[in-house]
């Protein structure tokens, strides 16, 4: 029965705490759907009655219950009544008319109602002139030798499944919100809510993900931010230029100019093995499985070392200028080397000579994704650079030009971002992947004759670390390009910076001074 809304119910909710007005039919439209939701149908029915307003009208009602009881005529002849989101009702009604006829197909196939479905195919969806690939797909169902065959190749659950209420939600794209409410379209927005603290709090640097309270605003403890030196780090004897964690998190590697690789303990902040090559290391990194180490000499060579107990594995030569960074391939096998004399290199560590030679601009640094299917690289042509990485062979995807020139190179776990240090501005550039397309920039930092190199960290990559040649290191939002800490402590240069990769609330920096300094909260101090 369709419920009268008296005309003094329809009014807008308005308070000293609110903001944005809301409507109170709104509100309780909202309400309504939730406790239907929670199976609390009495007290949904208590609020319908007393409030006088309905959780939507009969029309959206009956529509809603034809698409889940299978009832096809009467839901299309209904879908006429009721209002569309988009300014072309006429386009949007195919469709989703498609839609609906296409539920209607495959469930005739899936009862072994082969001519009908067929009927239905040609008389009813083919003249809809929609989807023409999906049409298709659709057609060559008849073909497949089972029901189970037609679920696959159709990506569909089938009747006792859950694909009439999918199509529910794929029709509701469609309809005005304010005739069919999406599903649970309060806990969307209290999620929403919630998410909007979480990015609002500058310094939300939880170990884990929390759970947060609905009854009040989320501020992060900024003591418990990691701003304090809880250990300074001595054995080297030179400027360190080179910082890397292994990726369990356990282990950091340090190269510096004193010839000397030293791997730190991070558990217990202490050294646990050093090694000395024959020249000075300017770039490390860890081998997927975190048993071997490269590092980059400035007498053009690459050497793998076992970093827990110091021996040498072979050193790779072949090029003819400053090799400057490396990045290992998921197999724990092959890695790529990049230098300053116009060649990228793919090694095997089992192999003298490279596997393969790729010409390009003279390489400063790069990256490859978690998950090895991305390659980037910055030049000394101000640069960005994206490749594809298909197994042992690499093909450029897309470039992006930069205002300067750029010393430092980090991309984001989910490979949908890049950050780079740009010496020319003195800033940092968060570029989008996807969009090529420059999101955020950061300043402060001072970076005028160095290589300084920058990272993301924390909580879900939340915070943007970088060295600075004023011997401080800088920590910004990334969402809100807020400048948060200058943290002092360095008495030269600070080169680079790490976030670990495990401990949000620990990162390290590694200096001019010939020592790394490793940061957290007052709390986790050592002595």
């Amino acid at each position: 029965m369709q419920i009268t809304v008296p005309a003094n119910k329809i009014q807008m909710t308005k308070n000293a705490s609110t903001i944005n007005p809301i409507r109170n039919n709104e509100l309780v439209r909202l309400m309504l759907q939730s406790l239907i939701d929670l199976g609390y149908n009495e007290a949904a029915e208590t609020l319908q009655l007393e409030s006088g307003i309905p959780l939507e009208s009969e029309i959206a009602g009956s529509f809603r219950t034809c698409i889940l009881q299978g009832q096809w005529q009467t839901s299309e002849t209904l879908l006429q009544k009721i209002p569309f989101i988009s300014s072309n009702p006429e386009s949007d009604l195919l469709k989703v008319q498609f839609l609906i006829r296409q539920q209607k197909y495959l469930e005739l196939l899936e009862q072994g109602e082969t001519m009908q479905a067929l009927h239905v195919l040609r008389s009813e969806i083919t003249p809809l002139g929609q989807n023409t690939e999906r049409l298709h797909q659709l057609t060559s169902l008849v073909l497949c030798s089972s029901v189970e065959d037609v679920k696959k190749q159709a990506q569909w659950d089938g009747i006792e499944g859950n694909s009439r209420e999918l199509l529910l939600e794929q029709v509701q794209a469609y309809i005005d919100p304010s005739a069919m409410l999406p599903n649970q379209r309060l806990m969307i927005l209290l999620d929403q809510a919630l998410e909007w603290q979480k990015r609002a709090c500058l310094y939300h640097n939880p170990r884990q993900d929390i759970e947060l309270s609905l009854f009040s605003d989320h501020i992060c403890d900024k003591d418990l931010f990691p701003t304090t030196t809880i250990k300074i780090l001595i054995g080297h004897v030179d400027e360190i230029w080179h910082v890397s964690y292994s990726h369990d998190g356990q282990y950091l590697a340090s190269v510096s100019k004193d010839k000397t690789c030293i791997v730190w303990d991070m558990k217990t902040l202490s050294q646990l093995r050093s090694f000395k090559g024959e020249v000075s290391g300017s770039y490390c990194a860890w081998s997927p499985d975190d048993s071997k180490l490269l590092i980059c000499g400035t007498d053009f060579s690459l050497r793998l070392w076992d970093p827990f107990n110091g021996a040498l594995l072979h050193t790779f030569t072949h090029h003819e200028d400053q090799v400057t960074s490396c990045v290992w391939l998921p197999d724990n096998q092959h890695f790529i080397s990049g230098a300053c004399d116009t060649e990228l290199c793919l090694w095997d560590i089992d192999k003298v000579d490279p596997v393969t030679l790729w010409q390009v601009p003279r390489t400063t640094d790069m990256k490859i994704t978690e998950d090895g299917a991305k390659l980037l690289t910055i030049s000394i042509d101000k640069c960005i650079t994206m490749y594809d990485v298909d197994g042992l062979t690499i093909t450029e995807t897309a470039k992006i030009q930069e205002e300067g020139t750029i010393t430092s190179l980090t991309v984001t776990k989910d490979g949908r971002f890049a950050l780079v240090n740009v010496q020319d501005v003195q800033e940092l550039h968060l570029w989008d992947l996807t969009k090529l397309q420059l999101v955020r920039k950061y300043s402060g930092q001072r970076q005028l004759a160095y290589i300084i190199r920058s990272t993301l960290g924390g909580h879900n990559e939340s915070f943007v670390l970088s060295g600075s040649e004023d011997n401080r290191v800088y920590i910004w939002s990334r969402e809100n390009e807020t400048l948060l800490e200058t943290l002092e402590g360095h008495d030269n240069t600070v080169n680079c910076v790490s976030w670990c990769p495990v401990e949000p609330m620990q990162f390290v920096s590694a200096s001019d001074d010939h020592t790394i300094r490793v940061w957290g909260s007052q709390s986790s101090m050592i002595p």
